[in-house]
């Protein structure tokens, strides 16, 4: 087996699998998080917790605490993302709504392959959702434009067609802020912002910490370290916890489990902010 070199970091609440738009599956991502040394790992799916029994079954093997947790996409003026994290998967609200949002994620593909063949560019919505083992989304229509040869790289891909306000983007139907904070607080979960310094996210922080918000995501691959440094200044002043992860999809991306994240007293902290589901 390959050596790993260690992370930096014991925990890491931000990871993708499969499951949504990682390149590994969630068995595959907590083993390289444990030959990593992560001892507790956030499975941070976009928009479902399909792959969270996988993914403790692994843990329990390797000695990895899996964390029950998701990327749930918001609007707030703009879309946004909310990390929720230690909650129950099998919430009858949650489940449904995040049924809801699949069916709505089905769509979408369709309707970006539409806009796609009106720009002369062929791409078609079955084969995008068969390349798709959980969640359907953008990248997944990223990845067969770079291999059928439209564009050259995935970050063209979003430059050209997929990115907001780019031809081929089309809004994706998405909870309000307020409502998917309260459906991660109703599942048991602490709502906290993920990647704040990113396309100013940041701008809607008064408006999510009325909602009920309970952390901020300072420690992220985007961030530079005066960035970190602001934000974990900002979480301390409005009284949120400042968590962290890696926010991994695939290493071609620059990050690995464990590349950045959080001190073990941070989850603590995050742990003592969860809601009775």
């Amino acid at each position: 087996m390959k050596r790993v070199a260690p992370a930096p970091y014991t925990a890491d609440l931000h990871a993708h699998s499969t499951c949504s738009d990682g390149a590994l599956s969630p068995t595959a991502l907590v083993e390289l998080a444990a030959r990593r040394g992560v001892r507790h790992l956030a499975l941070t799916d976009h928009d479902t917790v399909q792959g969270i029994a996988e993914a403790r079954d692994v843990g329990r093997r390797r000695g990895v605490q899996i964390i029950a947790a998701l990327e749930l996409s918001v609007w707030e003026e703009r879309e946004l993302h909310v990390l929720g994290y230690y909650v129950d998967p099998d919430h009858p609200a949650l489940r449904e709504n995040l049924q809801d949002y699949r069916t709505a994620r089905t769509r979408r593909v369709h309707d970006i392959c539409e806009r796609l063949a009106e720009l002369g560019v062929h791409l078609d919505a079955e084969q995008v959702l068969a390349s798709a083992a959980g969640n359907p989304g953008r990248p997944h229509i990223a990845h067969l434009l770079v291999k059928g040869g439209h564009v050259r790289s995935f970050d063209e891909a979003f430059q050209r067609y997929l990115g907001n306000g780019k031809p081929a983007c089309v809004p994706s139907a998405r909870l309000s802020a307020a409502d998917g904070i309260a459906l991660i607080h109703a599942a048991g979960g602490v709502a906290v912002l993920a990647h704040p310094g990113v396309e100013g996210a940041e701008g809607h922080l008064d408006a999510l910490v009325a909602h009920g918000l309970d952390g901020l995501e300072c420690s992220h691959p985007a961030h530079d370290a005066a960035t970190t440094r602001r934000l974990r200044g900002v979480a301390e002043t409005r009284g949120l916890v400042a968590t962290g992860g890696s926010d991994f999809h695939r290493s071609e991306r620059g990050s690995a489990p464990g590349s950045h994240g959080v001190e073990p007293v941070i989850l603590a902290r995050l742990h003592a902010r969860r809601r009775a589901a």
